[in-house]
């Protein structure tokens, strides 16, 4: 399966940063396979037979094609998505806007098997961490912002803390050989207008 993952076209303030961040993962990251952008919360209705249901799940867009429901899915494969946390702080320098700070979160929900194909029994997700940390602190240098991680969280109903949908599925998401992780921080986007 593949999926054609768009980075905005002329992006400007958060998403050109984003865009910057998304191909330094790809780059950096052999094992993932989409580096998803921004996600957004939707909502769909189910109905069964017993009662009608409401799920928020995160989900991108992906163009044309609408949008790509990013919770756990080994069919989807290994992959990272932000998510843009509120409020966005301006920062405003004699009459002119000087930039702006918001919070973010970077989730990664991967296959130990796909990440380390030799060692299929091993559950070493500090490896994983200490990779995608190195990635994002040496590798990945965003010219047209910067960012800060302070804090990182692997508990499932901490990594979709968004989206409660996703903590009713029936599966075990996190369970061995799946793994994740959400980082989360302070992105400061340097556009001045």
């Amino acid at each position: 399966m593949s999926i054609d993952i768009p980075i905005v076209a002329n992006p400007t303030l958060i998403d050109r940063v984003l865009a910057e961040i998304q191909t330094g993962l790809k780059d950096n990251l052999a094992w993932l396979d989409y580096a998803f952008g921004r996600a957004q919360r939707i909502t769909k209705k189910i109905n069964t037979e017993v009662a009608s249901r409401t799920f928020i799940f995160p989900a991108c867009y992906k163009g044309e094609n609408g949008y790509e429901d990013v919770s756990p899915d080994s069919n989807l494969g290994n992959f990272s998505f932000f998510q843009i946390l509120e409020p966005q702080l301006l920062e405003e320098v004699q009459n002119q806007l000087g930039g702006i700070k918001v919070p973010f979160a970077l989730i990664f929900w991967f296959d130990l098997r796909k990440v380390y194909p030799t060692s299929h029994n091993e559950r070493n997700t500090e490896a994983v961490k200490a990779e995608i940390l190195r990635a994002l602190h040496l590798k990945i240098k965003p010219t047209s912002g910067t960012f800060r991680l302070n804090k990182i969280f692997e508990r499932a109903e901490n990594i979709y803390k968004e989206y409660p949908g996703v903590m009713e599925i029936e599966n075990q998401f996190l369970m061995h050989p799946y793994a994740g992780f959400r980082f989360e921080g302070i992105l400061k986007i340097n556009e001045p207008c």
